[in-house]
Formats: structure tokens, sequence, C-alpha cells
């Protein structure tokens, strides 16, 4: 019985055995010997063999340098530079050659052509670059020698030239307070300008004929009905300068005719915003099955606010439907609100805000 049991513990013992030399094996066929991008920074931490240090100084110090050269080598590999993903964009979207819509801005110092955003299929987008992006912008279209083409109203008048560029010389325009400012063009414009656009191809026109008598006859109806309805009353319209522009729009195949009335009487804060009536107010009116009605309206007093003026800029297909949009900017005595500027598009048979673009001229 003890011999029976001796032999199975001696042949336990032998599988363990077997085992352990088994593991030992697939142990050793791993590798692991060091790599050699891995020996070349490690080497600068160990100290240098005998031999090496009996050579002297000189050997121990061009054994130091070539590993840490080897170790620079090898981190640049494992942890590459940054790449600057804001210039790649930028030099992506410049290199399309963008068509660019630019404010017009007139000042003591000149009348400047400031870009806003991109025109494309999509429409109207802000323009978002890095420092490096709007100096190469300022280069590719702002550089004097740039084709401009101006807009009055809808209609595309002959391509201007701009005659500096933000960053010729000295900078064209400096703001207090302001490290980088809206890059501009210097540029000179016809009077009743207050679009441009890029390059030398204007944005697609749409026609906007309409009879002086025709003009004249919606013209008093609005005085007579529409203007009094929307808060300026008979008794009060000689206070109003009156404007009038006619557009061509594609909402109907009608122009569209915008009518601004304008009082010079500022309001002051303290007043009782439901009792007043408005200082301007802005009628568009387009044509429908029984003649022009209205299908906007702005007004700087409601009965829950009292809002900055407007003015209109102009009207410019800018994703190409053929349908143009309607442009408005804030009035030039709006402190810092220069580039403030409101789109509205035509739907159904109303004008519905479209985009708005609500910066400064200071980018930081």
């Amino acid at each position: 019985m003890r011999d029976t049991t001796r032999a199975k513990a001696q042949m336990a013992e032998g599988q363990g055995l077997g085992a352990r030399r088994d593991t030992h094996r697939r142990e050793r066929r791993v590798d692991f010997r060091v790599v050699p991008y891995e020996t070349a920074c490690v080497m600068r931490l160990l100290p240098l063999p005998p031999a090496a240090r009996r050579l002297g100084a000189t050997v121990a110090t061009l054994v130091t340098a070539g590993a840490l050269a080897a170790c620079d080598a090898i981190k640049a590999k494992l942890y590459p530079p940054q790449v600057d993903l804001g210039w790649q964009a930028d030099s992506a979207f410049l290199a399309q050659s963008p068509t660019l819509l630019m404010r017009v801005v007139r000042s003591e110092a000149g009348v400047r052509a400031i870009p806003v955003a991109s025109v494309d299929a999509k429409g109207l987008r802000a323009l978002n670059l890095t420092d490096r992006g709007w100096r190469a912008l300022d280069a590719q279209v702002l550089k004097s020698g740039s084709s401009l083409v101006p807009y009055r109203g809808s209609t595309a008048l002959t391509s201007v030239t701009s005659t500096r560029g933000m960053w010729e010389g000295a900078m064209l325009d400096s703001l207090r307070g302001c490290a980088l400012p809206y890059p501009a063009a210097e540029v000179a414009v016809p009077a009743g300008v207050e679009l441009l656009v890029s390059g030398r191809t204007p944005l697609p026109e749409l026609p906007n004929g309409i009879s002086e008598s025709e003009l004249q006859e919606v013209l008093t109806v609005v005085n007579t009905l529409v203007a009094p309805s929307a808060g300026v009353s008979l008794s009060q319209m000689s206070r109003y300068k009156r404007s009038v522009s006619v557009v061509g729009t594609g909402a109907t195949p009608a122009p569209t005719i915008v009518v601004t009335y304008e009082d010079p009487e500022e309001l002051p804060d303290s007043v009782t915003r439901i009792a007043e009536r408005p200082r301007q107010l802005v009628l568009v009116l387009d044509r429908g099955i029984y003649g022009y009605k209205p299908s906007l309206t702005i007004a700087d007093v409601t009965t829950t606010r009292i809002s900055p003026r407007r003015r209109f800029l102009g009207a410019l297909d800018a994703d190409g439907n053929g349908k143009a949009e309607l442009y408005f900017g804030l009035a030039s005595s709006v402190p810092r609100g220069e580039l403030v500027t409101y789109t509205y598009r035509y739907t159904g048979d109303t004008w519905i805000a479209d985009w708005e673009f609500a910066r400064t001229r200071c980018i930081r």
C-alpha cells in the first residue's frame, strides 16, 4: 500500500516538473531584447563603461552627446510636433478662391471694404480665421489692385479696385484696445453703395423694373393706409423723411419695394414704450394677387421694446437659388455697429429672418 502511494506521489511530481518545463520553454520563446531606440534613451541614464572612462572626458562627452541626439530623434518620431489645424483649414478655404461679402464702412479715415462672410451655394457663412489666415486673406483678396464688385440696391455696378490692403506696410487701421481688427481694403465706391463682393464676377441679378406711375400709386397707399396702421399717423407724417428703394428679389415677378420713414427725433430712455409712436418704420412690399401689400414691417418702437434703428443695404442672391435676400444694417449712429448685418429670406408671402452677423470690428 505504501509503495502504491509513493508511486502516485512521484508520478504527480514528475507531471508538475514537466508542466514547469513546458512553461519555461514557452517563456523562453518571448523576445525580451531591448529595441535600439529604447537603448538610445536609456544610455544617458547609465554610467559609462570602464573602457570609455579610461579614454578620457572628451570621448565620454562624445558618447553622451551621441546618446542624447539619438534620444531626441526618437522623441521626435514618438511625439511629432503639433499640426496647426487652424491654418490647415484656413489655407484649404483660401485655396478655393472663395467669393466674399463685404460691408462698406465710411469714416473720417476714408472708405473701407471689410469682409464679413463667404458666399456660396449654401448661403452666407461668417468668416472665422486664425491670425495667419486673416493675413493670408488680406494678401489674396484685399491687397492693392484687387477687384471688387459694388452693389447699389440690387444692381451690380462697374468693378472697383482696392488701393491698399490691411497689412501693406504699416497696418491700415488700428482700434484702441484691439489686438486684431477685421482686415479692410482701402477703396473708393460710388454713393449709395453699402455692399461689395470680391472678384470681378457679379452675383446673379434679378429684374427690378417698375413704371413711375405704378410706384407712385403704391406709395400713396402706403402713406394713407399702411403707415398709419403701423403707428405713423397722417397728422405726424410731416415729421418723417421718406426714402424708397426698388430692388429685384425674385420673390414675385414684380420687384420688391422698401420704404423707410425716419423721424430724426431720438427717444429718451425714460419713455413709455407702449404709448410712443415709432421714430423709424421700415415697410417692405411685394405684389400679391390684388396688388402690392406689406410683406415685412420693422419698427424701432414696439409694445415690448425699443430697438436700434436699421438701414437698408441692398438685395443679393448669395446662394444663387433665384431669390435674393434683403440686407439690413444698423444706423450709423449706433456705436460699434458698423458691421452688424441682418438678412431676410422670402418664404410663402413674407420675409423672415435668415442670417445675422452681430460682431464688432474687433476680433480680439
